[in-house]
């Protein structure tokens, strides 16, 4: 019944049209008017169409010229595209813009990154801690990419550290792909780790206190989630205040810029709560917020115990989903493995996960897995076999990510089961010429490196398409998707290519309907949320090559230009940015 009302609200106003001798009543007639475009529906054919009528946020007409401008009245806005290509806002089903997206530039944490030596380390430590108040946390926000790049070959410890910050606590992360963080003696006091402190991966967690071989004491590196939880909450890092202004800066710079309207974030830590806090907060700014969130509630099993993992689930007082037309909230994150051996465990143990899924499933929870080893993959297939033996659900579109080494029975429970394929392709431009050989194939399990999309969608699994933590642009990533090339030019695995259609709906329709919103957005139909983006080049007929450089000109939430590019030249140079450093490539 809702879908009729507004498929034939377009209807509506042109008959009134018609009877009111061509003249529409002011409040009845649309908002805005937006013609003279080639406006790419994705609608169930892919049609095209020339021009839309928004009112009140929502799309009321979708059809040609004539059409739409004849419910135009005197109020209405019309603004001519001059035959500008026009897609649905892009919905980026997995980016982590609540954490290090938005900081703020920070000179010295940029120095840490590229630090050669210890002495270096210690002497931006110096500085930092000359201007903070004693008691004050010192933070890096980024720092050396691995210990090698250190003349020392290892990492800094306290001893390094404690000269120059004896009255601050300091702290180094997102070090090594943010495996290791950093800390001095008052850091680990205010955490309370010491001598006898048992170690996570003692208790099946991932991440231990790195112990100084001669003294048996903790020497302030800290690897692994478990391990950095502790940190993050005794030295309050990431707080819901810092998350809202890092979240807005990120929207804002790197988020609407791309033509995103709607993104999922699966958080970056087990930091729920000031998360949620902050996403609340920033709805209820007055002037609003530019574009859509699904907010995804993490599971910490790489941090917290059994127990505490399903207490969480058991504690949440609603049903999934909840939300409104900005924020949704309904899927939870469920990370499975992570880090490098050193972390130990680095996956979380197959009986663990197993009750996790099971029950979250068991609590109508759309569930959003990270999978990134054999191992893991092949466990959380049978756990879900085994949920929905347990506790049958129609429809549940649980959601699998990263799975880059999928045998035929992964396959055929995922396609059984209903389960969802989000992938990230964005890192195919940075693969070595030598990237087939050091994915080795196994017939029995054959790694095909980096998001094999192709034998996914083949198997009759959904695909989506999302940035993680780099680089955010859709528009990337459909350059990605259908190209595959590396920084040489070298195509990696052709076979694996989407033709270009897919790879725009695998942007915009099908996360949408992934997320259970496909009836509210992820096309421009009537009834929908007034979400587009206004391209700079027709990406339907230009050379695939050519897609990364399309300059998004305008990005549209909910009827409002809440993005305008200040230079509408389409051959304006398009700037991507590699996360957490948010260095510009593709020069």
């Amino acid at each position: 019944m809702m879908r009729l009302s507004r498929i034939t609200l377009g209807v509506f106003l042109c008959a009134l049209h018609l009877s009111c001798g061509g003249s529409v009543p002011a409040p009845l007639a649309p908002d805005t008017v937006l013609y003279n475009a080639k406006i790419v529906t994705v609608d169930e054919d892919f049609s095209i169409a020339q021009a839309v009528a928004i009112k009140n946020g929502r799309f009321v007409e979708v059809g040609s010229n004539s059409q739409v401008l004849a419910l135009a009245a005197e109020s209405t806005e019309k603004i001519d595209l001059e035959g500008k290509t026009v897609l649905p806002g892009f919905y980026d089903g997995h980016v982590h813009v609540a954490g290090a997206v938005g900081e703020a530039p920070d000179p010295l944490s940029n120095q840490m990154r590229e630090v050669t030596s210890i002495e270096e380390v210690v002497e931006l430590v110096r500085q930092k801690v000359a201007a903070t108040p004693p008691g004050e946390l010192v933070r890096f926000t980024q720092g050396p990419g691995r210990a090698e790049q250190l003349k020392e070959k290892r990492w800094p410890t306290r001893w390094d550290l404690d000269p120059v910050s004896p009255d601050n606590p300091v702290l180094i992360n997102r070090i090594a792909a943010d495996y290791v963080w950093i800390t001095n003696s008052q850091g680990l006091a205010a955490a309370g780790i010491k001598r006898n402190s048992p170690q996570p991966y003692q208790k099946g967690l991932f991440g231990r206190f790195q112990i100084d071989p001669k003294t048996k004491e903790p020497n302030g590196v800290v690897m692994g989630r478990a391990a950095q939880h502790i940190l993050r909450e005794a030295l309050n890092v990431y707080s819901a205040e810092e998350l809202e202004e890092n979240i807005a800066s990120a929207v804002r710079d790197h988020v609407i810029p791309y033509g995103i309207t709607t993104y999922a974030d699966p958080l970056t830590a087990s930091n729920n709560q000031p998360t949620q806090h902050a996403y609340q907060r920033l709805m209820q700014r007055e002037e609003g917020f530019p574009v859509r969130v699904n907010l995804m509630i993490r599971l910490p099993v790489r941090s917290l115990s059994t127990e505490a993992n399903l207490n969480l689930i058991k504690s949440l007082l609603y049903a999934p989903p909840l939300g409104n037309d900005f924020l949704r909230v309904g899927t939870f994150k469920i990370s499975l493995d992570k880090g490098r051996p050193g972390d130990q465990p680095y996956i979380v143990p197959a009986e663990k996960g197993k009750q996790v899924l099971i029950e979250a499933h068991k609590r109508g929870w759309q569930l959003y897995v990270h999978i990134t080893t054999p191992e893991t993959f092949d466990y959380a297939s049978e756990a879900l076999e085994e949920a929905f033996r347990l506790y049958p659900r129609q429809d549940a579109r649980h959601i699998f990510t990263h799975i880059g080494m999928p045998t035929q029975e992964n396959l055929q429970t995922m396609k059984r089961l209903g389960i969802i394929a989000d992938l990230q392709v964005g890192r195919y431009y940075f693969l070595p010429d030598d990237a087939e050989e050091r994915y080795q194939r196994n017939p029995d399990r054959p790694d095909l490196g980096p998001a094999p999309v192709a034998t996914y969608r083949d198997a009759g699994i959904p695909v989506t398409l999302s940035s993680d933590q780099a680089p955010i642009g859709p528009l990337y990533g459909i350059w990605s998707a259908v190209n595959r090339v590396r920084k040489s030019g070298k195509v990696f695995r052709p076979e694996e290519r989407l033709t270009l259609e897919e790879a725009i709906r695998a942007y915009t329709i099908t996360p949408a309907w992934a997320f259970f919103e496909d009836d509210r957005k992820g096309s421009i139909e009537v009834g929908k949320f007034a979400d587009l983006v206004v391209l700079g080049k027709d990406i339907l007929s230009m050379d695939p090559m050519e897609i990364k450089d399309i300059p998004v000109l305008r990005t549209m939430t909910d009827g409002k230009f809440v993005y305008v590019n200040p230079n509408q030249d389409p051959d304006q140079k398009v700037v991507y940015f590699r996360y957490p450093a948010r260095i510009p490539f593709l020069d």
